[in-house]
């Protein structure tokens, strides 16, 4: 029987361009994702800013957010996106039809922010 173990991608150390991109991620994005979240009726639970190397976002079925703090890297169109993104996943936690009626219908051109979104590596 073969196992195939994928290797975990490490997360690069905390350089002071990392902790610099925190420490703009903490002041921009907390106050933005409230905003989205209050325009669009969104509540959710905690947010939390993480260094991490797989995606963009993310939501617990808690209602909790993580972003992503190199999200400061993109354009802000791109950062709203995302978070518009994540709060859609409080209602729907899956990406089937409904998910994305609540999203285009919070997010009308999502589709070209998703693909713009494509064109950005996080590292």
């Amino acid at each position: 029987m073969f196992f195939y173990f994928r290797r975990r991608r490490r997360r690069p150390a905390n350089t002071p361009e990392i902790e610099r991109m925190r420490s703009e991620a903490q002041r921009i994005l907390p106050p933005r994702l409230q905003e989205l979240a209050r325009q669009h009726g969104f509540t959710y639970h905690q947010l939390r800013i993480k260094h991490n190397v797989s995606n963009w976002g993310s939501c617990s079925v808690k209602g909790n957010i993580n972003l992503n703090l190199h999200l400061v890297r993109l354009p802000a169109e791109l950062q709203d996106y995302v978070m518009l993104h994540e709060l859609c996943h409080l209602r729907e936690m899956n990406h089937g039809p409904k998910f994305h009626a609540l999203l285009e219908s919070v997010c009308p051109d999502h589709r070209k922010r998703a693909q713009a979104l494509r064109e950005y590596k996080l590292y």
